[in-house]
């Protein structure tokens, strides 16, 4: 810790230790990586953010860390940021295009659906390996109009966390124990 720190220094706290004019350096190298990260993000693809799964989530991770470094640390050129973005999204072109390829690949990188209910019954084992609760599983369910856990044919976590529900045909519901809440 520097023992030649004033406490409550307003000139510090809200301009740090560097000229005036580094706040202007600032901005363009907020501008500059944010230019940057739309280019990156248009070669990535269209994917929206309800849909990334946690290995795409973990990319965006590291891109927004590779992007903020540059902005204002000095010590980290725009140079470098560019490098470590346009490194992290060939790799996840790379990645992509090899696990389209490669369907063990694919499996260890983007998962797989889980059947958590198989006709009108919740499947614990599944449940308890996915991390949801009963009535985490159940509050999704209510957001798809389920009334009844009988009302469900099927229901998969799908790898991006969104629950996929498969209806039991119309008058072939059957009535299960577990009422979801209203």
């Amino acid at each position: 810790m520097d023992q030649n720190i004033q406490p409550f220094d307003l000139q510090r706290m809200f301009f740090g230790d560097y000229p005036l004019l580094f706040l202007l350096e600032v901005l363009f190298r907020t501008a500059f990586m944010y230019l940057y990260m739309l280019l990156a993000s248009r070669f990535l693809g269209k994917r929206g953010v309800g849909q990334l799964t946690p290995f795409e989530f973990i990319i965006v991770i590291v891109l927004g860390s590779a992007a903020g470094d540059p902005m204002f640390y000095p010590q980290v050129s725009l140079l470098q940021g560019v490098a470590v973005i346009t490194v992290v999204v060939l790799l996840e072109k790379v990645i992509a295009e090899l696990s389209q390829r490669n369907k063990k690949l694919e499996h260890i990188i983007q998962s797989t659906p889980q059947l958590l209910v198989k006709n009108g019954q919740v499947l614990d084992k599944a449940l308890n390996e996915s991390g949801l609760t009963k009535q985490e599983l159940l509050m999704q369910l209510r957001t798809e109009n389920i009334r009844d856990i009988g009302e469900v044919e099927y229901a998969y976590l799908e790898p991006m966390g969104k629950l996929s529900v498969f209806k039991l045909e119309g008058g072939k519901e059957k009535k299960v124990e577990t009422t979801l809440p209203q």
